[in-house]
C-alpha cells in the first residue's frame, strides 16, 4: 500500500425485508483527482451521504482533508438503501485519518443518519440492528435509543448524541424503560343489541377465524370491529418481537406491541396494492404484515380494489407474502385475523325494515361481487348485524362487557390446550391452527354418526368447498372448546353451518 495511502473499515447493516444484513464499509482516502465517491450498490439516500458526512465533520471540529476518499460497501453485490450509512461511513474516515481510536467500533455495528451540524438521528429497524447484533455477539453503536426500544440494553450497545462526543469519548448506555401500563381498549358494553354478532366476534376471538359483518350503515359494524382486541389475549413472549420488528423496520411505533397489545390495522379502502400486502422502493411490509398477530380490519370491503382484494388470498392462507422484484425476493410475515365489514348493497338498505332499498338486483349483484368467491370463502363466519333501535342507542354502556366476552375466549383457549395434551396424536397445534391435515382435524372433532351424516348432508346440499368442510369443522371445534366438549355435538355444528358465506347457501 503506498505511504500516502489510508483505509478505515467499519461494521454496519442494510435493511432488507424485516432483516438487518452485514455489510463493511471500507474507505480509502489517497491521491487522486479530489472527491467523495461511494460504490457498491448505494440507492439515492446512501449517495447523498456524502455531503452531508463531510457537512458534519467540518461542523463538529474534525479534519476534511481535500483528497480522493472512495468508499466501498460490501458485499457489492448487495443493494444498500437508506441513511443510516451515514455514522459509519463517518466512523471510517476518521478511522482512516487518525482522528479516533480504531478500538471504537471494534466488533460494533454502527448505524445512524448525520444532521449538517453533527447531530446523530435514528433510523427505522433499530429492532433488525439489535438482533443482528445479537445473533452475531457484536455490540452497537447508535443515535440515543428511545426508552423502551431495546431488546435488552447492554454495555455493548453504546448512543452518540454527536459525533463533537467522540473527541471525549462521551458515550451513554441504551436505556430499557419499564413496561408501558396496559392500554385501555373500546368496551363492548358501549352497545347494546347485536347479540349474534357479539357471539360471531367471540367465536373468531377464540379462534383467530376470519368474520366478515355485512348490514346496513350505522349498525355497528366498525364499532364492534374495533373493540375486537379487548377481547383478544395478549400477545405472548415469542411473538412480541416478531410483530414489533415488523413495525420498527416500517418506522412506526411499537412500544405497545412490545408490552403486549396485538395490532390492530384499520386501511382506508383506497390504499394501494403495495400499501396494503407491501412493496414500494425500498420494499416496506404492507398492512396485511403491520397486521402480523393482530387485525386487519377492512371495512367497505366491496369498495376496496378487486385485485388488491385477490392478493390476500394467498397470505391468509399462508401466513406469510413473499413479494418478488428485480433486486429479489422479500418475504414479509402475514398471520393475522381478519375481519370486515360491508353494506348489503350500495344504498345499503336491502333487507332494511325501516329503508326500502333503491338498488336493482344487477347492481346488488356487481356490487357484492367485487368481493369474489374465493375471498368469500376464506371468511369462516359471516353474520348478519341489524341497526340498533333508539331505545338500545340510549342504554349505551349497559350491553355486554368485553371483561365477560373475554372470559370466554379465555376459556375457549384453555380447554383447547387441554385437550391437544390429553391426545398428543391430536394434530392441532393450537385452536387457532387451520392448516393441520383433514384427517387430524376430525379426529379433533370426534363425530359420531350423526354429526357426520348432516355435516355431509349440508355439504351436499349447499355444494360447500373443502375448504368450507374444513373452516366448518374448525368452527365447530372452536364452539365445542367453549363448552368445553371433548366431542363436538349436533348443536356445535348447527351453529357453526349458520356463520357459512353466503356463496355457500
Amino acid at each position: 500500500m503506498p505511504a500516502n495511502q489510508r483505509v478505515g473499515f467499519v461494521k454496519t447493516a442494510t435493511i432488507y425485508g424485516i432483516d438487518a444484513l452485514p455489510v463493511t464499509v471500507e474507505i480509502s482516502i489517497g491521491s487522486g483527482l479530489p472527491g467523495f465517491y461511494i460504490i457498491g450498490l448505494p440507492d439515492l439516500a446512501v449517495k447523498e451521504a456524502t455531503r452531508r458526512v463531510r457537512q458534519a465533520l467540518k461542523s463538529t471540529g474534525f479534519v476534511v482533508k481535500n483528497a480522493q476518499v472512495i468508499v466501498n460497501l460490501a458485499p457489492s453485490s448487495m443493494r444498500k438503501i437508506g441513511s443510516g450509512f451515514d455514522l459509519p461511513i463517518a466512523l471510517a474516515y476518521l478511522q482512516a485519518t487518525n482522528q479516533i481510536d480504531e478500538g471504537l467500533t471494534a466488533n460494533r455495528i454502527c448505524v445512524g443518519e448525520l444532521s449538517l451540524d453533527g447531530t446523530i438521528r435514528a433510523v427505522s429497524g433499530q429492532l433488525a440492528y439489535e438482533r443482528l447484533a445479537q445473533q452475531r455477539q457484536m455490540g452497537l453503536l447508535t443515535a440515543p435509543v428511545r426508552a423502551g426500544l431495546v431488546i435488552e440494553p447492554t454495555e455493548d450497545h453504546l448512543c452518540l448524541e454527536s459525533l463533537a462526543a467522540l473527541k471525549t469519548a462521551r458515550f451513554t448506555p441504551a436505556q430499557q424503560s419499564p413496561a408501558s401500563p396496559e392500554t385501555r381498549h373500546l368496551d363492548f358494553a358501549d352497545i347494546v343489541g347485536n347479540d349474534l354478532a357479539k357471539r360471531a366476534l367471540q367465536i373468531a376471538a377464540a379462534g383467530s377465524f376470519g368474520l366478515l359483518m355485512i348490514g346496513p350503515p350505522g349498525a355497528g359494524k366498525s364499532m364492534m370491529a374495533r373493540r375486537l382486541p379487548s377481547i383478544l389475549p395478549p400477545l405472548e413472549e415469542a411473538n412480541r418481537l416478531d410483530s414489533a420488528l415488523i413495525h420498527s423496520v416500517a418506522g412506526l411505533p411499537f412500544d405497545s406491541i412490545l408490552s403486549g397489545e396485538r395490532p390492530f390495522r384499520a386501511p382506508h379502502h383506497g390504499a394501494s396494492r403495495a400499501g396494503l400486502i407491501g412493496g414500494g422502493n425500498p420494499i416496506l411490509p404492507g398492512e396485511i404484515s403491520l397486521a402480523h398477530n393482530g387485525v386487519l380490519f377492512l371495512d367497505e370491503l366491496p369498495e376496496f380494489g378487486s385485485a388488491a382484494l385477490q392478493l390476500l388470498r394467498q397470505p391468509i392462507e399462508l401466513g406469510y407474502i413473499s413479494l418478488a422484484r428485480a433486486q429479489g425476493t422479500v418475504t414479509f410475515p402475514a398471520q393475522f385475523m381478519l375481519v370486515a365489514a360491508a353494506n348489503p348493497c350500495p344504498c345499503g338498505f336491502l333487507s332494511d325494515e325501516h329503508h326500502s332499498c333503491s338498488c336493482t338486483p344487477a347492481q346488488i349483484s356487481r356490487y357484492l361481487g367485487r368481493v369474489g368467491g374465493p375471498l368469500l370463502d376464506r371468511f369462516n363466519l359471516v353474520v348478519d348485524v341489524t341497526r340498533t333501535i333508539a331505545a338500545d342507542v340510549l342504554a349505551t354502556g349497559q350491553g355486554t362487557t368485553s371483561a365477560s366476552l373475554r372470559a370466554g375466549v379465555k376459556k375457549a383457549r384453555a380447554f383447547a390446550r387441554w385437550r391437544q395434551l390429553q391426545d398428543p396424536t391430536d394434530g392441532l397445534s393450537n385452536v387457532t391452527n387451520l392448516k393441520s391435515q383433514e384427517a387430524a382435524l376430525l379426529a379433533a372433532c370426534q363425530l359420531g354418526s350423526q354429526e357426520q351424516a348432516l355435516l355431509e348432508m349440508v355439504a351436499d346440499r349447499y355444494f360447500l368447498s373443502g375448504r368450507g368442510i374444513i373452516s366448518t369443522l374448525a368452527v365447530a371445534r372452536t364452539i365445542a372448546d367453549m363448552d368445553e366438549q371433548l366431542k363436538v355435538q349436533k348443536h356445535h355444528l348447527f351453529e357453526a353451518i349458520g356463520y357459512r358465506p353466503r356463496g355457500d347457501q
